[in-house]
């Protein structure tokens, strides 16, 4: 009898375990475009941008002129700094419809030959059902 219940609790607790796991899954953005740029007008307002934002379609224009609004819905830019840094994207997490994006800023390699200029970094993403957004910078 206590051999019985004892597995019925170790089966439920394994259960809800698992299905708290299930809860938080990674996310693969459809589309992705990373860089940097030093136009003033590009970083002078910078964080996260959505579809919602008026300055969202400038930002793409800022970049390329050919980038589709449809193709994207979600804009990161950091702030200023000195020119070689780059941006990438380290995971995508979901947990019901919150979105947590972390990004890692790289440092240019010591030694490398990096213009004397103040630029940002930004990634481009499309993600599927968007709705809430949390951002995490290494």
């Amino acid at each position: 009898m206590f051999l019985n219940k004892i597995t019925i609790f170790l089966s439920l607790f394994l259960f809800s375990c698992s299905n708290y796991f299930i809860q938080a899954e990674e996310i693969k953005p459809k589309n992705l475009k990373c860089g940097n740029n030093s136009s003033i007008e590009f970083f002078e307002e910078n964080g996260v941008f959505t579809p919602d934002n008026k300055a969202f379609n400038y930002k793409l224009k800022l970049i390329n002129k050919d980038l589709d609004k449809d193709n994207f819905n979600f804009i990161y830019i950091s702030k200023p700094k000195g020119a070689g840094y780059t941006l990438e994207v380290e995971k995508i997490s979901k947990k019901k419809s919150k979105h947590k994006i972390y990004f890692k800023e790289n440092k240019p390699p010591e030694g490398a030959a990096v213009a004397a200029v103040t630029a940002s970094t930004y990634c481009f993403l499309k993600i599927d059902n968007l709705d809430e957004v949390e951002v995490f910078i290494k």
